[in-house]
């Protein structure tokens, strides 16, 4: 599935054929109209939603440090965070991160880094980055949420927020714990 069949599937879940007429018919070479534009944008919100709160990507690449540093630019996807580090063995490494690198002790040959990070923004073409429990008509739901948001269309959009949320729950992806603040107690 494409970016753009989901688009397809939040403009005809709005009942705008409209507007699903002209996404079937837009290729790379076309500019999109003002509100196919706006949807591709609702998209690109719900996806890193997804990926960052409720089913993080996460990659493992291969990195020789110079001066004990893997900079973040030398990642092939945007890291948002590091989940662990191992030595050519398989060992697990103590790091250290830092705004523009991670840092590893001194000596240590080529690591493997495993990290979670957020998709780029993707366009009408690109593939979806996610499994297929999270299917196109799932994230279509969080598109038109989105898009009645942007037009005010607020009691819609809650529905629309609704439904998105009850079928993320349906296919067992949870919004993830960062961190637990108990609650304060006054006297």
């Amino acid at each position: 599935m494409t970016v753009k069949d989901v688009l397809i599937i939040a403009a005809g879940n709005l009942a705008r054929s409209d507007l699903a007429t002209e996404l079937t018919a837009l290729t790379s070479s076309d500019t999109p109209s003002d509100e196919a534009a706006s949807l591709l944008r609702c998209y690109r919100l719900v996806e890193s939603e997804v990926a960052l709160d409720y089913y993080p990507l996460e990659n493992t690449e291969r990195f020789l440090p110079i001066l004990n540093r893997v900079s973040y630019t030398a990642f092939s996807s945007s890291p948002v965070n590091i989940i662990d580090v191992k030595d050519e063995n398989g060992e697990r490494v103590n790091f250290s991160v830092y705004a523009s690198y991670i840092s590893v002790p001194e000596d240590t040959g080529e690591v493997s880094v495993r990290y979670t990070y957020a998709p780029p923004q993707g366009d009408y073409s690109d593939a979806l980055p996610f499994p297929a429990r999270i299917s196109a008509q799932l994230l279509s739901l969080g598109v038109c949420s989105e898009f009645l948001l942007s037009c005010g269309r607020y009691a819609e959009a809650a529905v629309w927020e609704g439904k998105f949320r009850e079928g993320l729950r349906d296919v067992g992806v949870f919004r993830r714990k960062l961190c637990a603040i108990r609650a304060r107690r006054w006297v």
